[in-house]
């Protein structure tokens, strides 16, 4: 396996499926990517370029923490910041960058945490072209 892919936001099961990573694939190359979660706005509506930013401070804290888990391990990782909806987004990236396998957290930060899997991990698993692995 030479290109492993996680999909992180601030839960402790994404920083788990990266540890999972890190330890299971100790010679491919991990990207680690966040898809922000930025409020949709209407056609009506202009943008409001201080939710992106917030996201996208949020989205370099978030990615900052993975590279020190990495660290931590004597490994570093790629990272990226990544827009649209957060299954989509995971499964595009994937797809173009020729990755092999996916690692995510059996649940993230949504709004309805008491979900045994998430649905951003099992529309992963449902879409993906590639092996998934949920980490709980």
């Amino acid at each position: 396996m030479d290109r492993v892919l996680v999909a992180i936001d601030d839960s402790r099961e994404a920083r788990d499926a990266l540890k999972y990573a890190l330890e299971q694939f100790s010679d491919a190359t991990i990207h680690v990517i966040h898809v922000p979660e930025v409020p949709s706005v209407s056609f009506d509506m202009a943008p409001d370029s201080s939710m992106t930013d917030q996201a996208e401070d949020q989205a370099a804290d978030i990615l900052e923490s993975a590279r020190e888990i990495a660290s931590e391990r004597g490994r570093t990782v790629e990272t990226d910041v990544v827009f649209g909806h957060p299954a989509k987004a995971t499964i595009s990236y994937a797809e173009d960058n020729d990755i092999e396998q996916i690692i995510v957290g059996s649940r993230g930060k949504g709004g309805m945490k008491r979900v045994l899997l998430g649905s951003v991990a099992e529309t992963i698993i449902r879409r993906a072209d590639c092996p998934v692995t949920v980490v709980r």
